[in-house]
């Protein structure tokens, strides 16, 4: 459902696995004209080729691959603004990662764009963090969905990146679905030293923690926090949900009984949280109302 004046989608990868790659591409193609990707991998082909070229995007012919060596998170999404194709530079860029899986949410925000006034530049939702397996989420935290493009715009930050200049935004109630936690314990300590190379502050798993990594060791500090997740899935993350369940049976089961063994007891912290999530949504709904009055 392409969006007057167009809507390019912006990814970056690298070399590392992205097991939620095929199910975020499937889930953002309907409302995008055009993607940009910057792969970072330093491969040619690169390990993610096959899934990219499998994607509806790529076989529309409304794709673009740009490969660079990645210095920092600003500096590789900048490269996706310079090569978004001259007819939709003046138009808006999804913003999203190789595991955040959009639903019908996102269709719902695409409409939105063109009935916004032109000095709004941005509209946030909230991504839902999962976190250990599909049973399980940490957060629901504000994110960016879709910026506005300009000659001027641009990205800044080694890490957590903001968009410079400052823009205005919305803020819709929209939740999707991050998985990015989602993975075998060892990928998640070495997602943290990524990070930490990149000048965040935090836990570092040293070589020999790195070959010993268990859900308890990763997880176990989170473990009272944790809330258990009943609603539904997207339905682009449905076959890569049950493939992984599959391929990751183990795991889950030693992160389910982790987080089940201390939900078992009262916790009013996360208690708390799910009720305040609860009221931030509904204040987001009641705003998104009366805008369209």
């Amino acid at each position: 459902m392409p969006s007057f004046p167009g809507i390019v989608a912006h990814l970056i990868i690298g070399s590392k696995p992205e097991p939620y790659l095929e199910a975020a591409l499937s889930s953002i193609e309907s409302v995008s004209d055009h993607l940009v990707v910057n792969d970072n991998s330093g491969e040619s082909p690169g390990p993610h080729a096959s899934t990219l070229a499998n994607c509806a995007l790529a076989a529309r012919g409304k794709m673009t691959v740009v490969r660079t060596t990645f210095s920092d998170f600003a500096a590789a999404r900048n490269v996706c603004i310079e090569a978004t194709p001259p007819d939709i530079r003046q138009g808006w860029a999804l913003f999203f990662d190789a595991d955040e899986v959009h639903g019908d949410e996102l269709t719902a925000i695409a409409a939105l764009l063109a009935k916004l006034p032109a000095d709004v530049e941005a509209v946030e939702g909230y991504s839902r963090h999962f976190v250990g397996s599909f049973g399980w989420w940490r957060d629901i935290a504000r994110r960016l969905c879709f910026f506005r493009l300009s000659p001027s715009r641009r990205w800044s930050g080694a890490v957590h990146e903001r968009l410079v200049p400052p823009c205005k935004s919305i803020v819709v109630a929209d939740v999707w679905h991050h998985y990015g936690h989602v993975t075998p314990p060892r990928r998640e300590w070495e997602k943290g030293r990524l990070y930490h190379s990149l000048g965040q502050s935090g836990f570092v798993a040293t070589d020999d923690q790195l070959r010993a990594a268990s859900p308890a060791g990763v997880w176990g500090h989170i473990a009272a926090d944790v809330l258990p997740f009943a609603g539904s899935y997207p339905e682009s993350a449905l076959p890569t949900i049950e493939r992984l369940s599959s391929l990751w049976a183990g795991t889950f089961a030693e992160v389910d009984a982790l987080f089940s063994k201390a939900a078992r007891g009262w916790r009013i912290r996360p208690w708390l949280r799910q009720m305040n999530y609860g009221r931030l949504l509904a204040m987001r709904r009641l705003e998104s109302h009366l805008r369209r009055r």
